[in-house]
């Protein structure tokens, strides 16, 4: 998974900067800046691909979600989410007027879900998480945001811990398949 995220990052910083800058040096610095500025993110998959592989060697099982789950999954995401885009996107904001575009572009999101399960330790009991399934829409005063069928969020999956802040390094199918099992892939995937 973190193989693939820096090939992305990669791919995504050298098409930008070749096409945008013209100067060599400045290129190779902003480049630079963005593969700094992504350790963080890089970090933060790494730590998610762990406590994945951690937590169900550990023992995990699942059930479904209560009205109480959903609701708690629910203000988290309303919560969280723009966060979560914002660290992933933030280190392709080159100057202080993207950062605040973005900023202003990564609000209004309506989600619907389609399926929660909750993921609960073994041997305890203890709620750990949530596997979650959804769509998700851009609202914007008041309308939702016309966009192409291939960009709309639909049958999408992220992993909503009890204790840590939602991240999109837990949207993955590989994430998803060993937190949240294959069937629950399997049964929700497009």
């Amino acid at each position: 998974m973190q193989k693939k995220i820096l090939l992305t990052l990669l791919l995504s910083t050298s098409t930008f900067l070749i096409s945008s800058c013209s100067s060599t040096n400045s290129v190779w610095d902003q480049f630079a800046n963005i593969l700094s500025d992504a350790a963080p993110f890089l970090k933060e998959s790494e730590e998610w691909e762990a406590y994945s592989i951690k937590t169900t060697q550990q023992g995990v099982v699942y059930s479904a979600a209560t009205s109480t789950d959903k609701n708690f999954v629910s203000q988290k995401m309303d919560t969280e989410y723009p966060a979560a885009i914002e660290r992933l996107s933030s280190p392709f904001a080159l100057t202080t007027k993207t950062k605040e575009d973005l900023a202003k572009e990564n609000q209004g999101y309506r989600f619907k879900y389609n399926d929660i399960m909750t993921v609960k330790d073994k041997k305890t009991s203890a709620t750990l998480g949530y596997c979650v399934n959804y769509d998700s829409d851009r609202v914007i005063d008041g309308k939702i945001r016309d966009v192409s069928d291939e960009d709309k969020i639909r049958n999408a999956f992220i992993y909503v811990a009890k204790d840590k802040p939602i991240s999109v390094s837990t949207v993955s199918a590989e994430f998803i398949k060993v937190m949240c099992g294959e069937k629950f892939y399997n049964k929700n995937k497009i």
